[in-house]
C-alpha cells in the first residue's frame, strides 16, 4: 500500500542538526503555532541541543507529535547515547538502532521499519 502526498505533508523527516532543531520546534508546539499541522516526526541521528538557553525545550516531555528515531550503533559523530537522550525527551518514542555509523541508512530493514511507521501514522490520521 502506498502513502499519499497529503498525508506525508503532516510529518517532518530531519537528520542531524535538523533533528535537533525539529525537536525544539516540537516542544514549542505546546504554546506556539510552530508546526501546528505536524503530527509526526522521523529523526535520524538526532541529539538534544547543548546550548544552555535551549534547556527549556527539554524540561517537559515532548508529547505534541509521534516520533521515530533512527540512530547508528557505531556513530562516532553523534554517539547512540546522545540520540537516546533526545529520544527520552519524547513521549512513547519509536526507535530503530542500525548497525552502522553516521549516515541515514537505506537498507531494507530500515526502509520497511520507516514505511510501517508511516503507514501507522496514516491509520491514526484517518481514525481521528
Amino acid at each position: 500500500s502506498g502513502i499519499n502526498a497529503e498525508y506525508v505533508s503532516s510529518g517532518i523527516n530531519a537528520e542531524y542538526g535538523g533533528a535537533c532543531l525539529t525537536s525544539m520546534l516540537c516542544s514549542m508546539k505546546r504554546t506556539e503555532t510552530a508546526l501546528s499541522d505536524v503530527s509526526f516526526v522521523m529523526l535520524f541521528n538526532g541529539f538534544r541541543s547543548r546550548i544552555t538557553k535551549h534547556d527549556k525545550y527539554y524540561t517537559d516531555m515532548i508529547d505534541t507529535v509521534r516520533s521515530l528515531h533512527v540512530c547508528g550503533q557505531t556513530d562516532a559523530v553523534i554517539p547512540v547515547e546522545m540520540s537516546e537522550k533526545l529520544l527520552a525527551s519524547f513521549q512513547d518514542p519509536v526507535k530503530f538502532l542500525h548497525p552502522g555509523g553516521h549516515f541515514v541508512p537505506s537498507s531494507a530493514p530500515v526502509r520497511n521499519f520507516c514505511k510501517d511507521f508511516l503507514l501507522e501514522q496514516l491509520k491514526l490520521k484517518h481514525s481521528s
